[in-house]
């Protein structure tokens, strides 16, 4: 007994889109949600086999011949094939299997990516011929910006991981075109809002995260991208692909770090933003959307608080009232986020267990970690803990400013607060716990992880938290965070993203 199509009997798009099938017939419920084709999943087959006897023991054995008669016959047999002529024999060709190096690059690329993330689900519907190019530098008629750039990425990210020179050369050389070909994209006004040239922006802000190239350039490629963003009307998303949402919410977590760490209010705070990616066909769970909601607050909050400090050295006779409008706004976030985490903790499948381990390092106590059902899980309350230490932040920082005057304003919420300053606000030991609580979802978070064979891929989500955990520990909690990390590639990239 066999499964059609090998071990899984999930439809081809589940399997193609590598997300766990339902097997309801005719079609799977998943598909018919999203609206994709589906042609079932698929079925069982039995095959009975019949043992057909050897050919050889069906005939007749001779008599064996003798050392004589076999020497004599091995040596007639070499003569006569040395003197056959040349022009009699026949040559049989050397048969070689086709091969694109580009294939290589793009499957490498895709293991270090997010499954079915914004990158990701345009390079599932590459086709071979779409890369397959003797110079993939010169773009072929026609084809998609989009394309370029997934070769020039993965062409440089393949030739660096390997060292390989001529790769990387060749990668470079893809790049430049890219760039060129989407500066031209973004002259012409009518393009500047196609999918094709928001994907290719995504990718090139990806390949400096992964290698950079200059000081910053990263958070300059997300802003460019939330402009861009911006230049389109959230209404018209209303109608849009299923497709085209989930790419704009893979884009909208990577725009929501790059506005916090330059404390820029991002346009996911806006309410027609919000509602229009609250979409029943989403892939993301509404609690995950409410805490994406109350990361975009937050960047409001720290820009306007900027403003308000800034407006204090001319005219204080406002600064109380937009202080305490300020506070008042922190502290609903604050209250919303408890009434989250009850209810989060009421659904069975988020329930996690505390677990006591062994330090790592010879001569500190043991450790209390944290095991959950599956990594998603882990992630939602790593993804929890990093709103809830940006609202504990704000507040500590208000509160801070107002009972100390003689610190500079400035310097806190620009982030330069260290923590002895903030020791000084009563909120100091919530955020310390919040910060120990990501710490302790790491270590069954990589071993779920493990488990998958999914160690080349760091989350955006989890690179996030981990920074923003590290600015709320102490040195030794954090040297024991940093030391569950040891060998993962999470802690590098979050670092090259944050600058730190």
């Amino acid at each position: 007994m066999v499964n059609v199509a090998g071990r899984s009997k999930g439809c081809s798009t589940c399997r193609r889109r590598r997300v766990k099938c339902d097997e309801t017939h005719p079609i799977c419920q998943r598909c018919e949600k999203a609206g994709f084709q589906c042609d079932g999943p698929q079925t069982t087959v039995f095959i009975q086999g019949k043992i057909v006897k050897s050919r050889r023991s069906q005939k007749p054995k001779d008599s064996v011949a003798g050392p004589d008669a076999t020497t004599t016959w091995r040596r007639q047999d070499v003569e006569e094939s040395a003197s056959l002529s040349p022009d009699n024999q026949i040559a049989i060709p050397q048969v070689r299997f086709r091969f694109n190096e580009n294939e290589v690059y793009i499957c490498y690329l895709r293991r270090h990516l997010l499954p079915n993330g914004p990158i990701d689900l345009g390079l599932q519907e590459l086709q071979a011929s779409d890369i397959d190019t003797k110079d993939s530098s010169i773009a072929k008629e026609g084809a998609p910006l989009f394309i370029q750039a997934a070769l020039s990425f993965a062409t440089l990210f393949f030739g660096s991981r390997y060292q390989q020179n001529g790769i990387l050369t060749q990668g470079y050389t893809i790049h430049g075109v890219a760039l060129k070909r989407l500066n031209q994209a973004l002259s012409e006004p009518e393009r500047r809002m196609c999918d094709d040239v928001i994907v290719s922006v995504i990718i090139l802000a990806m390949l400096e995260l992964f290698m950079p190239t200059g000081p910053k350039n990263w958070l300059k490629h997300m802003l460019g991208l939330e402009q861009l963003l911006a230049l389109r009307d959230p209404g018209s998303l209303v109608y849009a692909s299923f497709r085209t949402l989930e790419l704009y919410k893979g884009v909208r977590h990577m725009i929501l770090i790059a506005s916090l760490r330059n404390r820029s209010p991002s346009i996911f705070a806006r309410p027609e933003w919000k509602s229009v990616l609250r979409t029943a066909l989403s892939l993301e769970t509404p609690e995950e959307q409410d805490l994406h909601d109350v990361l975009a607050d937050c960047s409001v909050l720290m820009a306007v608080s900027d403003e308000t400090f800034k407006a204090q050295r001319v005219s204080g006779s406002e600064f109380p009232r937009r202080r305490q409008k300020i506070q008042c706004r922190a502290e609903e976030l604050l209250i919303f986020l408890e009434a989250w985490k009850v209810r989060w903790d009421g659904n069975e499948e988020n329930i996690y267990i505390e677990e006591c381990v062994e330090a790592i390092t010879a001569g500190t106590s043991p450790r209390t970690i944290y095991r959950f059902i599956n990594d998603s899980a882990a992630r939602m309350l790593m993804l929890y803990n990093t709103a809830l230490l940006y609202v504990l932040r704000i507040m500590a920082t208000l509160e801070t400013t107002q009972h100390s005057p003689y610190h500079d304003p400035d310097n806190l919420l620009q982030g330069h607060a260290d923590t002895s300053v903030l020791k000084e606000s009563s909120f100091y030991p919530s955020i310390q716990a919040a910060g120990l609580d990501i710490a302790r979802c790491i270590s069954d978070y990589l071993q779920h992880k493990r488990a998958r064979g999914e160690m080349d891929f760091a989350s955006p989500v989890v690179q996030w938290a981990v920074i923003i955990a590290g600015t709320a520990l102490g040195s030794e909690d954090l040297n024991w965070m940093v030391g569950l990390l040891k060998g993962d590639v999470t802690l590098d990239v979050a670092k090259r993203a944050w600058e730190m």
